[in-house]
């Protein structure tokens, strides 16, 4: 079990995940977040209508639960909420299934806010579900698996950013999904920086979780709110190339 730190103490970085019938990896996800060399963070648990042991699972760690109902979750919704309640001058958002590739992971984004014009950090993503019984073996063969043409600029699967930009731009509760996308692009254009490090990357896969077919089903809705998002007009200058580190 993680310690308990001061409620008093506030974290530099604040954890939102959003669950709803996560408990095949909840508890993984949970352990490889404590397991992290960073340790100055928080958790906060937004839950929509779990029916399995989803709660039962987070509750043996240090977070704290926020509920909604089933009807009100919305993806932006759910995480502008988490993000209202953090402490934390850094917010970082993961998925109740998104494996960390290692535990200098969270140590190494949160490295490229020195740069004070870094207001956004994610990384690769890897489908490669081997990971999810020995992250080395996930790592050999990351490549193989890589997703990088569904993560443009910034993915909410694993991402950091800095609150006081979420304070001007929160996530669009208008959008059905993408909000990632669409809040990256908005950073771009206001002249921001985005980065992709590779030694903040993950691994994130339906196929451990028996949907496979969604990601594929999902391809033609990504590509819709994305047409839709490129079409809105942004502040001051045309975005830049996401930089890489």
């Amino acid at each position: 079990m993680p310690n308990r730190k001061s409620k008093n103490k506030k974290p530099k970085i604040s954890f939102v995940i959003r669950t709803k019938n996560e408990s095949r990896f909840i508890g993984k996800v949970l352990q490889y977040l404590y397991k992290q060399t960073f340790k100055d963070f928080e958790v906060i648990i937004i839950d929509s209508g779990s029916t399995d042991k989803t709660l039962e699972i987070v509750r043996k760690f240090p977070v704290r639960i926020i509920k909604i109902k089933p009807e009100e979750f919305n993806y932006s919704y759910a995480l502008n909420l988490g993000i209202s309640k953090a402490r934390g001058e850094i917010i970082g958002i993961i998925s109740g299934h998104t494996i960390p590739h290692s535990n200098k992971w969270l140590a190494n984004g949160y490295k490229n806010f020195e740069d004070k014009k870094v207001v956004g950090v994610t990384g690769p993503l890897s489908s490669n579900p081997l990971a999810y019984l020995w992250r080395p073996l996930g790592l050999l063969i990351f490549d193989s698996f890589q997703r990088d043409e569904y993560v443009p600029n910034m993915t909410n699967t694993h991402s950091l950013i800095r609150k006081k930009m979420w304070k001007i731009y929160p996530f669009d509760e208008k959008l059905s999904g993408s909000e990632d996308y669409d809040w990256g692009k908005e950073m771009l254009a206001r002249g921001y920086k985005v980065v992709k490090d590779r030694k903040f990357a993950a691994y994130h896969s339906h196929i451990v979780l028996g949907k496979g077919l969604r990601r594929w089903t999902m391809r033609k809705k990504w590509k819709e709110w994305n047409k839709e998002i490129d079409r809105r007009k942004r502040p001051r200058k045309s975005y830049t190339k996401i930089k890489y580190s």
